[in-house]
């Protein structure tokens, strides 16, 4: 029996959405804020475009040039019917078929929503080999991932949840059912009182927090074959593969440290000198789940005066309504 989804769940489709990080323009603030001189991206790639709703927009938006691959026959389908309309190429390949491919050009940016965490570590060294070959120099990558030690009390139940549903549903019956079960069967352990739960007290208000996201997201979310948080300091192993820096957090709200630590915290924080080591304990102070990162091959500073020239040319657009 082929085995071409890797164990990622394909029964069902992914969920529709447009994730910022993945816009250049949003990178170039970020690299901007922190200082960073960052690529003109003329040339882009999504690996797992899901949808497609991203790579299509920033296709149909920007004069970028945008390629992408996923392995779904269904949505790269839907995606490629988009993309007739905005010139993004799009394929239906695996990332070892993708990595492979003599028709693709060098990259300035190439970007990944909601993947690394949940591919094979096969996978991901496919991943890896591809950035390092197809990313110019200076050129910039975008990961995001399950992290620790923000993932650390739940993650039993995450295995709860997929360990149930391989052993205790039938294969006949859908996904989305067996989630619902899942979700269920979980409650009933928490109603014994386990030790675990009165040890990680969060957990079971984390539990009821999972009734307001669609099955849809929470089967790719907790039920596929691979599932692995990393810490910080293990990307950084992974990705100096490929020669990568870490640049600095897409999420703009990352950079305010008044919205995030305590003065105590941040003072503790100026005094690690080491970036990497600031960044693990970063985490450690905020328990930190989920990162989106700015990766970059071969980081350089920006002058004082170039950033404050680069700052006055900003220009603002606002995308709500203004209150009278």
């Amino acid at each position: 029996m082929s085995e071409w989804n890797f164990g990622y769940i394909t029964d069902i489709n992914y969920t529709y959405g447009y994730y910022a990080e993945l816009n250049p323009l949003h990178m170039q603030l970020a690299f901007l804020n922190q200082g960073l001189i960052y690529p003109q991206v003329k040339t882009a790639c999504e690996l797992g475009y899901g949808q497609g709703m991203t790579v299509n927009i920033n296709a149909a938006t920007s004069t970028t040039q945008w390629f992408g691959t996923d392995f779904n026959p269904s949505q790269a389908a839907f995606a490629q019917e988009f993309g007739q309309v905005t010139g993004a190429q799009l394929f239906d390949n695996s990332f070892e078929e993708f990595a492979k491919r003599t028709d693709l050009p060098d990259f300035d940016f190439i970007a990944m929503h909601g993947i690394w965490s949940w591919v094979s570590l096969e996978n991901k060294k496919h991943i890896i080999d591809f950035v390092k070959r197809k990313l110019k120099v200076g050129g910039v990558f975008y990961v995001s991932y399950n992290t620790y030690p923000g993932w650390s009390a739940f993650a039993p139940v995450r295995h709860l949840l997929a360990q149930y549903t391989d052993h205790m549903t039938c294969k006949g019956t859908g996904i989305l059912e067996n989630v619902g079960n899942a979700l269920d069967f979980v409650k009933k352990v928490f109603a014994t009182d386990p030790a675990y739960c009165r040890l990680n007290p969060i957990v079971p208000e984390r539990l009821k927090g999972l009734e307001k996201f669609d099955n849809h997201y929470l089967a790719h979310e907790y039920l596929n074959k691979d599932w692995v948080p990393n810490y910080f300091a293990e990307m950084v192993d992974y990705l100096d593969a490929a020669k990568l820096e870490f640049a600095c957090s897409a999420n703009f709200n990352d950079h305010i440290d008044a919205l995030n630590l305590r003065q105590e915290q941040q003072d503790f924080l100026k005094e690690i000198k080491d970036t990497h080591f600031r960044e693990t304990m970063r985490d450690f102070l905020t328990n930190q789940q989920f990162r989106r990162d700015y990766w970059v091959k071969g980081i350089r500073k920006m002058s004082k005066l170039e950033q404050n020239s680069q700052w006055r040319r900003q220009r603002i657009i606002l995308s709500c309504f203004r209150e009278a």
